[in-house]
């Protein structure tokens, strides 16, 4: 379930007409069935939602996990909520526990840039590709990728380590 709630200055949606995406890899296209005018069809996996008599659920508009993806995708308060929750405010890298913190996308959301809509890779955006770092850390971090992004190089992890530095690994 997610942390916050759903509140009024969401966009409301239900039953709108689906615009084409713009290529904005920070905010990535929403599915067919986000845009639906069925109640009881997931706005997310597009599946219908059903009670326990396995008669369809038309008061809901969402499974809870499929609820959770998506707030953990396009709402950012989120997304630093679930991540802070996972690991203590601990950065990965120096693992010191400071007050001000980051979310890192480990693999580069840009490297998404310029992907159609239907190869977009939605593991950039899973919680398996966040991580916490200080804020000395991230910035260590995203100046290497710069550094090798206009190499045109694929990017290389390494838990503990950073892009650039001895002993990168694959």
């Amino acid at each position: 379930m997610p942390l916050s709630r759903y509140t009024k200055r969401h966009k409301k949606t239900f039953g709108k007409k689906k615009k084409k995406w713009d290529g904005d890899f920070r905010n990535p296209p929403k599915p067919n069935s986000y845009y639906t005018k069925i109640k009881g069809k997931c706005r997310w996996c597009g599946n219908m939602i059903l009670n326990q008599d396995d008669t369809i659920n038309s008061r809901r508009s969402w499974h809870k996990e499929c609820v959770d993806e998506y707030m953990l995708i396009y709402h950012s308060r989120e997304q630093r909520a679930n991540v802070k929750r996972r690991d203590n405010g601990k950065c990965n890298h120096c693992g010191d526990k400071k007050s001000k913190w980051e979310v890192d996308h480990i693999k580069p959301l840009v490297e998404q840039k310029g992907v159609e809509e239907k190869n977009l890779d939605w593991s950039y955006y899973k919680m398996d590709n966040l991580q916490t770092l200080c804020k000395k850390c991230h910035r260590v971090k995203t100046n290497s990728e710069i550094h090798l992004k206009g190499k045109n190089k694929i990017l290389t992890y390494r838990i503990g380590k950073f892009i650039g530095e001895e002993g990168e690994g694959a």
